[in-house]
């Protein structure tokens, strides 16, 4: 099977590119900077933009299948690079190739909390890429993911960044938000084993990992698992939420007016499905990240 596979110098697309290698599956990956490709056999790269299709075209149009995994978790509107442009209009842009050419199969990246009232413009233009692909009549599988962790993520490495630089490190409100981070490793096999597995055609999955913590939480695993003591203190939410609305649309604020929206509503699952059908084993966090925080 010749699989076309959108993002793939991304944190996840690398991963979820190894383990389509190693299953034997021939992969056209589609990048914008071919420096950034990492040489492997029965990958072929492509050198194109995702909102010109036709700098891919020729290229898809061979495929028997297609994953796409383009988003970002901010804009820079400066650069031009919105939720709409790069959740919405490059997903339709392919979509309308893969039915163009009769491409049926089609495995498509959401985000866990994308649905048709959401808050965020990040969870709005997520829907309206899956209703999208849903109307074209592929044979899709749609994946929602929680936050997504492992070696080259940016939430976790982000906050264990900031941890190394004092001995103090603040939290929002009484850091109770609820998450439940996936490793990367488990969405890569529950991508590629959807390839193989009819069964999840038609369907949209959750994905969360084993375990549910608070944001607070998961900044004391990162206190024991890199074996600092940075103290922990809270920060009244008001203040972050006054700070969110004043700076939450620059690029060098560390938290977006839509992740801190994300954040206070909570990121967790109720459903397992995915993993039970698409024979996938949780791992736990706490291990996953003893391997590369430092």
């Amino acid at each position: 099977m010749k699989v076309f596979l959108t993002g793939s110098t991304g944190f996840v697309g690398k991963e979820i590119l190894r383990l389509l290698q190693r299953e034997g599956y021939i992969v056209v990956a589609l990048v914008r900077d071919i420096d950034k490709a990492e040489e492997m056999e029965n990958v072929i790269y492509v050198k194109g933009d995702i909102l010109k299709p036709e700098s891919y075209e020729d290229y898809l149009k061979e495929c028997n299948a297609v994953i796409h995994l383009v988003g970002i978790i901010r804009e820079d509107r400066k650069k031009r690079v919105t939720f709409d442009k790069l959740h919405y209009e490059a997903t339709k842009n392919i979509v309308d190739l893969a039915y163009k050419y009769s491409i049926k199969r089609f495995i498509h990246m959401s985000a866990n909390g994308t649905r048709e009232d959401a808050v965020s413009d990040y969870h709005k233009t997520k829907f309206m890429a899956e209703e999208y692909l849903k109307i074209k009549g592929l044979n899709y599988t749609i994946f929602r993911p929680s936050v997504i962790y492992g070696p080259g993520d940016i939430f976790i490495n982000m906050l264990n960044g900031l941890m190394k630089m004092t001995p103090l490190f603040s939290y929002f409100g009484d850091g109770g938000y609820k998450m439940q981070p996936v490793s990367v490793y488990e969405v890569a096999e529950l991508f590629v084993n959807a390839l193989k597995e009819d069964a999840s055609i038609g369907k949209t999955y959750s994905v969360c990992g084993k375990d549910i913590y608070t944001y607070k939480e998961i900044l004391k695993m990162i206190n024991r698992v890199t074996g600092r003591k940075v103290l922990l203190f809270p920060i009244p939410e008001f203040i972050i939420r006054i700070m969110v609305k004043l700076f939450g649309k620059t690029t060098w604020f560390p938290i977006t007016t839509d992740q801190f929206i994300m954040l206070t509503e909570g990121n967790i699952c109720d459903d397992d499905a995915c993993f039970k059908e698409l024979n996938v084993k949780k791992r736990d966090m706490s291990e996953v990240l003893s391997t590369y925080l430092k």
